[in-house]
């Protein structure tokens, strides 16, 4: 069954990608990697270069599953995308890697995080 990824350039983005490959090898795979970026926003951290896109999946390179990356703009919600390709491939499993927040307080975990844990109908992996 396929594992999803939703990847973000971070030390915490790379830590699921890692998960996240083992968890589809396991499994018996594929390995799906998506990065989403918001159509018109420029410089979040969250959003992939292409240079750091293929450093992911340099590191995903010798995966005993096969591995697809994609690309995804929105102008809407993230974690509908997210939604979305879980539904189309029938994953069986979502990898996140989460930002540890000092406030916590103010955030407990980001709305994008907390809304695929709610409503994604696969298991939800939280690195």
């Amino acid at each position: 069954m396929a594992v999803v990824v939703g990847f973000i350039p971070t030390e915490v983005g790379y830590a699921a990608l890692d998960v996240a490959r083992v968890e589809a090898e396991r499994r018996g795979g594929p390995l799906i990697v998506v990065n989403v970026s918001r159509a018109g926003v420029t410089g979040d951290p969250r959003h992939a270069s292409e240079q750091q896109f293929e450093i992911a999946m340099d590191r995903l390179r010798g995966a005993a599953v096969r591995v697809e990356q994609r690309r995804e703009t929105t102008e809407d919600d993230i974690a509908e995308v997210l939604l979305e390709i879980l539904e189309q491939e029938k994953a069986e499993l979502l990898v996140l890697g989460i930002r540890r927040q000092k406030d916590v307080g103010r955030h407990l975990l980001g709305l994008t995080i907390q809304k695929l844990l709610l409503s994604a109908r696969s298991e939800v992996l939280v690195v």
